[in-house]
Formats: C-alpha cells, structure tokens, sequence
C-alpha cells in the first residue's frame, strides 16, 4: 500500500513538472512567433581610385521587435578577384565586429548589446580587387548595390558612385532594374543616385563605362584584350527595348481588364435598352396570352435561358387542370396521382406539345398504370440520373418551341460571350505564356503582369454566368416581346396583390385552378395560394385541385431537390543576365538572427 502511493505520488508529480514546462511553453511561443525585423534604409558610396580599385561603404539601418544576437552582412569577391581592408562597427550603440570566411566570400558581423536596441545602423567599408573591368576601348563598372539573397525588402536605398579618373561627360550609365529608381543624376565626376523599397529576393545595380584606364594594373582590375562599347551600348539597347515592350504588353494587360468590366456598360446602351412602346396597362386580370406554363417561365422568370424547375411544377399542374391528370389530396401525407384516360399512356395524347406529353409519360412510366403516390415517386426521381438528364433535354425541347428571334434580340449578349470567352482564352494561355517572358528580378513588370491573367481569369468566367443568368441586360426585347414581358409582369401583380384579387376575384374554381397553374410558372404560387383562400369561400375553394398549401408549397421544391440529388456527381529562375543585366559584382546578402 505504501508502495503504491509513492509510486502514484511521483506519477502525478512528474504530470505537473510536464503540464508546467508546456504552460510556459506556450505563454513563451506567442513572444517568439513575434519576433522580427525589417531593412528600414541602406547608403552604399562606392569609389573608383584612379589605380581602379572600387572602395565600398555601406551603411545599412535595422528596425527589430525582439530579441536579435547579431547582424551580418555577406559579400563576396569579383570573378578573379579578392576583397581586402574590411572593416565595421554601429551607430550609436557598440557592437563588437569580426569577420568570417563563408564558401567563396566573407560574413562580416556585428554582435549586439543586450537588451537589443530598438534601431541599429551597421557601418561596413572593404576593398574590391579585380572588380574594374578594363578594354581595350573603354573602362567598366558593374556593380550591385543590393543582391538577391536578401529574404526581406528594404524600404529605400541611397547610393553613390564617384569615378575619380572620369567627369560626367566621359561617363554613361545605367541603372538596372530602372522600375526601383527614384532619381538618378550625375554630377562632375559622381552619380547619385535615390531608389524606392526594393522586394525582397531581388537585386539593383549600376553599370557604367568611361575612359580607359592610361596604364591599367592587372593586381587592382580585371583586364581584357578586347574591345567593348558598342557590345555594352548593345546590350543595353536591348535590355530597353524588351523593358518598353514588357510595359506596353503590361498595359495592354490593364486595358483588356478594364474592357472586360467596361464591356457590360457599352453593350448595354448599344444592344441593350428597352424599345419604347405604347402600353399603359397596371393589371391584366386574365391571361394575356396563350402561351404554355413552361413558355411563360422561360420568358418571365430566367431571363430568356432554360425553364427553372417552376416551369416543370407548373405543367404538372397544367395536365392535372386539363384533366389529364387528377390529383387525390385526402390524405396531406399521402397524395395520389391518377391517370385519367387509357389513351393517354400510348404518348400521343390530343392537345399535347411535345415537352408536355413528356411530362406525362414520364408520369405515367412511374405509374401503376392507373395511378401514382406521390412520395414513392419523388423517391424514384433521386435513384441514379435519368431525372436529371430528362430535365435537361426537356429544357431544350421548351425553347424549340419558342420563337425567340421575334421577341428577343439577343445580339449585345452574344457579343459580350465571345469577348469574355476569348479573354478567358487568352488569360489561360498568358498564365503559362508570361513566366517565359524573362526574369522578374531582371524586369520586375513580369512580376506585376503575372496578375493580370489571373484576374481576367476570375473575373471572365463571372461575366459569362452573370450573361447567361441575366440574358435581357445586355440583349433586348423587340417592341412584340417587350409587350409580351410587360403583359405578363402585370397579370403576374394581378394574382399576388391581394386587394385588387379581392376587388377582382376569378370568375370560378375552374378560372383560379387555370390561373394557379401561372402562377406557379411565374413563381408567386405561394403568395396567389395564400390571397385565394382568404378571398374564396371555403366550401368553393375545396374544389380546386390546387387548394392544398402543403402540395403547393412543397410542390416545386420536391423536384428541385429530385433535380439536385439525381445530378452526376464529378470525381474528384535562372540567372541575373537577362541581356547583360545582373551580371555586376558586389550585392551579397545578409540579414538579423
């Protein structure tokens, strides 16, 4: 027994040392993931002697939240070349400094104090050897202020070159990428030069060319025997001609996106405003025209594209009313359908257009042959996807029976199918087509141009739903279909406007029954439901075939669900030299840790 309790007592002992480390763990993580820095500026001046050895002096500004150990900064030698006389220290607080060898160049440190300070300046200077270029013609500086490797941008950078063996009309030069600089100008013998936050993982650099040296030494520059300038001159002239071809297709990118917004507004005042015609009408109190239930839904309710499932709800309830259907509703929880006529089940019923005999087989091949429970057949709807497929081609069989070039000019939205589906092409294509352009760090616009195709992307794909769902915004009704919309919204405001219902009621069961069918197809169902069984008497209202609201209300949603269930379910770079730019020496990395 007393075993048992020390053994227990060291148990619960050592899960309290545990639960303890992990509570602290976790109030320290917080402070941990907070900790960060950032490159608030940097001054780089480099010196070309007259003997051609490049001095370097960098000032570079750290912001930090946390607790930092140390800075550093990574250069490395010119090809052939060696850096000497490194020296560092910081601004304002004291650092102890020290350099270290690192694969193929140096890590220049500076160890801060603790705590850390909230700004550090780190102040380095060192000698490049080899890094002057000299040919036969002319003298070459190419050289990074910034490199690529480092991992955060740096908010702006202020740069000077001064070449002592030249004045600013022996000097050219170039900036590269030109997308960071700010101002550049020369002075005497002294670019100067100001740039905008440079990304990280990206570089900026100067070239410049100027006298040849009189009498070179190979133990301070590089020497070739060979002449460069018009090979340099050419370089660059590529370089800017690719850059100004980059932004005018960068631009061209901007203004097939606007376009694309744009595009609606156009060809909605070209294509897309209403003829004026003479009607002046507030209610039509009977039907206005002879069109089937399903004809009226496509018209009326999905702007001149596919019937919604109102449209199929509506000639159920139409062949129930023309007594080719009767419907037996004693029992809410289960009604019946009954097929009323023999004939009616050989699929050629009199009086029947071809989607609505349809209807009925479909019907009747769900059937006992005499009648049909409504719940039994709602559940054979969901089973696999026959309903599903039949809803579609019965859709198309619906609008073959429609002459829509009579009553609709479809033109404006047709035009706005082609531009979005072309624009989604080219988007397509232009996201793998853009990378291939060049390096982004060498022309940074590719970057910015990537987006562009993305965007067009998204934004397309939405045009083309929003046309097909809203087809009479960017198309236009003919003067005969105007009329026909306009006829029809107001029989619509006739059946769901209770006051004029009760100052107007149908002249019979048989006339609401007929009217409920458009209703349905016109999607007010509920609310023409709900308006007649207040205004009809009780004992006349029974005698409609549509009086039941579970069956009414219930009616559409049943085979919009069936519709849904029964739907298929899917199964589930390179180097710096582009044209000569980034190929200076210098850059480096570096950062906080």
């Amino acid at each position: 027994m007393y075993e048992f309790s020390t053994g227990r007592s060291s148990y619960l002992k050592t899960i309290n040392f545990v639960s303890t480390v992990a509570f602290i763990l976790l109030l320290l993580l917080p402070v941990a993931s907070a900790r960060d820095y950032s490159l608030e500026s940097a001054d780089v001046n480099v010196t070309v002697s007259p003997e051609g050895i490049v001095h370097v002096q960098e000032s570079l500004t750290y912001r930090f939240d946390g607790t930092f150990s140390e800075v550093y900064r990574q250069v490395y030698p010119p090809p052939g070349g060696s850096i000497d006389n490194i020296q560092g220290y910081c601004e304002g607080v004291s650092c102890d400094f020290y350099v270290t060898e690192i694969y193929g160049g140096y890590e220049l440190v500076g160890r801060l104090p603790s705590p850390t300070p909230e700004q550090v300046t780190f102040v380095t200077s060192y000698d490049y050897y080899g890094g002057l270029k000299v040919y036969n013609d002319v003298s070459e500086l190419h050289y990074k202020f910034w490199g690529d490797e480092w991992e955060k941008p740096l908010n702006g950078l202020s740069a000077t070159v001064t070449i002592l063996t030249a004045n600013s009309s022996d000097i050219t030069y170039w900036i590269h990428p030109n997308d960071y600089t700010k101002t550049a100008t020369i002075n005497g013998n002294t670019i100067t030069l100001q740039a905008d936050e440079i990304p990280a993982n990206s570089w900026y650099e100067v070239r410049a060319i100027f006298p040849r040296l009189a009498s070179p030494d190979s133990r301070y520059v590089t020497i070739y025997d060979q002449n460069a300038k018009f090979q340099i001159f050419k370089i660059e002239s590529q370089y800017a001609l690719k850059q100004k071809a980059l932004y005018l297709l960068f631009i061209v990118f901007i203004l097939l996106t606007l376009s694309l917004l744009l595009a609606p507004f156009y060809l909605y005042f070209k294509y897309g405003r209403e003829p004026d015609i003479e009607y002046s009408g507030i209610y039509e109190r009977e039907l206005p025209y002879d069109s089937r239930p399903a004809i009226v839904n496509v018209m009326m309710k999905s702007d001149v594209g596919n019937p919604t499932i109102d449209g199929f709800a509506a000639t159920v309830m139409d062949l129930i009313h023309r007594d080719y259907l009767s419907i037996d509703d004693s029992d809410p929880q289960d009604i019946v359908l009954h097929i009323t006529g023999s004939e009616r089940v050989k699929g050629d019923s009199p009086g029947l257009l071809e989607f609505e005999q349809d209807v009925l087989d479909l019907i009747v091949s769900h059937s006992d042959g005499s009648q049909l429970h409504w719940k039994e057949f709602q559940s054979k709807l969901k089973k696999g996807t026959s309903f599903y497929n039949f809803i579609n081609s019965w859709n198309t069989k619906v609008k073959n029976h429609i002459d829509i070039d009579k009553l609709f000019i479809e033109k404006g939205a047709k035009k706005m199918d082609y531009f979005a589906g072309g624009l989604f092409l080219i988007a397509i294509v232009s996201l793998f087509a853009v990378p291939w352009l060049g390096d982004s760090s060498a022309y940074p616009v590719i970057e910015k141009m990537s987006i562009m195709p993305i965007i067009i992307a998204f934004i397309s794909p939405l045009v083309l739903v929003l046309n097909a769902k809203y087809r009479t915004v960017l198309g236009r009704w003919t003067p005969e279909g105007k009329l026909y919309i306009e006829r029809w919204k107001n029989f619509k405001k006739y059946i769901a406007d209770f006051s004029d219902l009760k100052e107007h009621p149908p002249g019979s069961v048989k006339i609401w029954d007929h009217y409920m069918v458009y209703a349905m197809a016109l999607g007010v169902a509920e609310e023409a439901l709900e308006n007649m069984s207040v205004i009809v008497p009780k004992g006349e209202f029974r005698m409609s075939h549509f009086h039941n609201r579970v069956y009414i209300t219930g009616y559409s949603s049943d085979f919009s669900h069936a519709y849904q269930v029964s739907a298929p379910k899917s199964s589930s770079g390179g180097s710096h030299g582009v044209g000569g730019a980034g190929g200076g020496f210098g850059g480096g990395g570096g950062g906080a840790r």
